[in-house]
């Protein structure tokens, strides 16, 4: 038991100061979106936006692999930054991704070892999933509970390790008042950065209808500007009307109104 918290401690540390000046970006960032919860699609998109103000080179990446004899076809979204050159991936909750039933102690230990949010290289990322996925094993044989697909190793590094699409997203507003009343976007809305793309077609679609979208407000802008013009041409000031002479009437001022004409 000793040996395998050791081992796992070992595979956790970030392995370098970016890995570790990252993780500490990626943490502030989620603890400020506290009300987002971690496995949804908003919250991601909040880290990586969060990432990009700060500077970085980051994406959601979306991966999907085929069904195979092993397990079933499946998708999964985490985040990745390039640093140098170099692709390190996020997970903002990475630890619940290997909960299993009625672990036994020592995976209950090892599961504690686990961060719940990891930044790493891939390489480090697939020793650690062969470690907790042969833990896992060893737990739910001792259990006497079958083995599910999805908690085989091949499963769970298929999650990182399959093909997948970079984007960077854009949050609205609208996306921001429905989680939160607090929460603020963490960089301008309004552009949205597509990297490198293994699946354009479905990229470009969404990037189309994004693109029709902004033109239709942009010809109702244009005809709201072109009215707002027309009413200020046609606009004449109002004719000012001269004040009635009063010819022929006597007009009597100061004393000589209350003392009157006397005979």
């Amino acid at each position: 038991m000793i040996c395998c918290s050791h081992c796992g401690q070992s595979l956790v540390l970030c392995a370098s100061v970016s890995e570790r000046n990252l993780l500490a970006d990626t943490a502030r960032i989620v603890d400020k979106n506290k009300t987002c919860k971690r496995k949804d699609e908003f919250c991601r998109k909040v880290v990586t936006d969060g990432l990009l103000a700060l500077g970085y080179d980051a994406s959601v990446c979306k991966s999907r692999w085929d069904k195979s004899p092993s397990y079933l076809a499946g998708e999964y979204e985490y985040v990745d930054v390039i640093v140098a050159g170099e692709r390190l991936l996020i997970d903002i909750d990475f630890r619940s991704e290997f909960e299993i039933a009625r672990s036994t102690k020592t995976y209950k230990s090892l599961l504690q070892i686990l961060p719940y949010i990891f930044v790493g290289k891939a390489d480090r990322l697939q020793k650690i999933i062969s470690f907790v996925s042969d833990a896992a094993k060893q737990s739910l044989k001792k259990k006497g509970m079958h083995i599910p697909p999805w908690r085989k190793a091949g499963y769970v590094k298929a999650k990182w390790f399959s093909p997948y699409t970079r984007t960077t997203p854009t949050i609205t507003p609208q996306e921001i008042d429905l989680k939160s009343e607090n929460m603020q976007p963490l960089v301008p809305t309004g552009t949205v950065a597509v990297g490198p793309m293994r699946e354009e077609k479905f990229v470009n679609d969404e990037t189309d209808m994004d693109e029709s979208a902004f033109a239709l407000s942009s010809e109702s802008s244009v005809k709201d500007e072109e009215k707002a013009l027309t009413n200020v041409k046609d606009w004449k000031p109002p004719e000012i009307k001269p004040k009635t002479s009063r010819i022929g009437i006597k007009i009597v001022t100061g004393l000589s109104s209350v003392i009157g004409d006397k005979p």
